[in-house]
C-alpha cells in the first residue's frame, strides 16, 4: 500500500473515532434520564480558560458508606450514589463502594471521592462541576440556579441545561 493510502486510512480512522465519540455523548444526552439538581456556583471566572462556573451540588456531600471505615474514603476512589426524588429535585438516598446489581436500585450515578472524609461525610465529584458559558456572557446574576443533568446507562452525568431563576441560561 502506498504512503498516500496509509495516510488516508489513518485520517479516516481518527475522524471516525471522533465522530463516534461525539455521537455517543449526544445520544446519551438525548436519551438519558434527566435529573434536577439544586446548585450553587463557587468560582465564576478564570482568565486562562474564559468564563465558566464551578458548580457545587447538594448531592456532592455524601455520607461514607457504613460498610467500610472512614479511612476508606480516599481521594479518587470510585463511588456509586443512588438518587431519589424529593420536592422537585434529586437527593442522595444511599452510597456504595460497588455498583448496585439490582434493577430496583433506582437512579445510580457514578462519582469519585474528592478528598478525605470529615465526620463520616465526604465530597463527591460527578464530572459536572464545571459549566463553560459563551464568551462575553459573564457570570449571571440570580437568586436560584438549578442544573438539569442527564444520567447515561453507565451512571455518568452530563449537564443538559442550566436554569437561572427558572429560565434557561444562556
Amino acid at each position: 500500500m502506498t504512503r498516500a493510502r496509509w495516510l488516508i486510512v489513518v485520517v479516516a480512522l481518527q475522524a471516525g473515532y471522533l465522530l463516534a465519540w461525539a455521537g455517543y455523548h449526544e445520544w446519551a444526552r438525548a436519551t438519558g434520564l434527566v435529573v434536577r439538581l439544586e446548585t450553587a456556583p463557587v468560582d465564576p471566572q478564570d482568565l486562562m480558560r474564559g468564563d465558566y462556573l464551578v458548580l457545587r451540588y447538594k448531592i456532592s456531600d455524601v455520607a461514607v458508606p457504613w460498610s467500610e471505615p472512614e479511612e476508606g474514603a480516599r481521594a479518587g476512589r470510585d463511588i456509586w450514589v443512588t438518587l431519589k426524588p424529593k420536592e422537585g429535585f434529586y437527593v442522595v438516598d444511599r452510597a456504595s463502594w460497588t455498583a448496585p446489581t439490582s434493577a430496583t436500585a433506582g437512579i445510580v450515578v457514578h462519582g469519585h471521592v474528592r478528598g478525605p472524609a470529615v465526620k463520616r461525610e465526604m465530597r463527591v465529584d460527578y464530572g459536572i462541576e464545571k459549566y463553560f458559558v459563551p464568551e462575553g456572557k459573564g457570570t449571571p446574576r440570580f437568586k436560584t440556579m438549578v442544573v438539569e443533568a442527564v444520567v447515561d446507562a453507565d451512571g455518568g452525568m452530563a449537564i443538559k441545561r442550566v436554569l437561572v431563576d427558572g429560565k434557561s441560561y444562556p
